[in-house]
């Protein structure tokens, strides 16, 4: 469990990352001392999304490990700011609007089961993100997808098509791993 003021710190370092990248730092409040928190400094695996209201700005992130916690936040605070292929930048005037989301991933764990039906009955909704896979082609959802996609067969399928598998053809010997995520965000 990450501590709250380190989850303050890590927010307000995405957003003074992203401010920086679109030239309006000035927008922000400056950062702070970090909190003498190891984890900071820890390897981590991390998703930042932006978002107005439900509308979602841009979201990117990475299942392998990025060097520090504090650094990955950075990094995708502003990659999904402002190279997310689904919305383009964000600009200015929208970023004083926006809010930011970090999801810190655990490491995910290799489901033993094959076959997009099997998968469906061994995931645990609202709790796994889920990492889909058959040859080359893959995909991933976080956990926080299951409040769009609240049926188990809905989600697996979402994530076959997101991954360009065909369910019902491709899907008898798709794979899976899940894994855990610790979500926070500004209000």
């Amino acid at each position: 469990m990450i501590a709250e003021s380190t989850r303050r710190f890590l927010l307000a370092s995405a957003r003074q990352a992203l401010a920086d990248e679109l030239g309006c730092g000035d927008m922000v409040a400056p950062v702070g001392e970090a909190p003498h928190d190891p984890v900071l400094g820890a390897p981590a695996r991390v998703f930042v999304s932006w978002h107005v209201g439900d509308r979602l700005l841009g979201c990117i992130g990475t299942l392998r490990e990025h060097d520090t916690l504090l650094g990955a936040v950075e990094h995708f605070a502003v990659q999904s700011g402002v190279h997310d292929p689904r919305a383009g930048a964000i600009h200015p005037d929208l970023f004083a609007r926006a809010r930011v989301d970090i999801s810190v991933l655990g490491a995910p764990t290799e489901l033993e089961v094959v076959g997009i039906t099997n998968i469906e009955l061994a995931i645990r909704p609202f709790e796994d993100g889920v990492i889909l896979r058959r040859t080359l082609r893959r995909a991933v959802f976080l956990p926080v997808v299951w409040q769009k996609l609240p049926d188990r067969r809905e989600f697996i399928r979402a994530l076959a098509r997101k991954a360009g598998i065909e369910p019902d053809r491709e899907g008898v010997d798709a794979r899976a791993s899940v894994f855990g995520v610790e979500d926070f965000g500004e209000p």
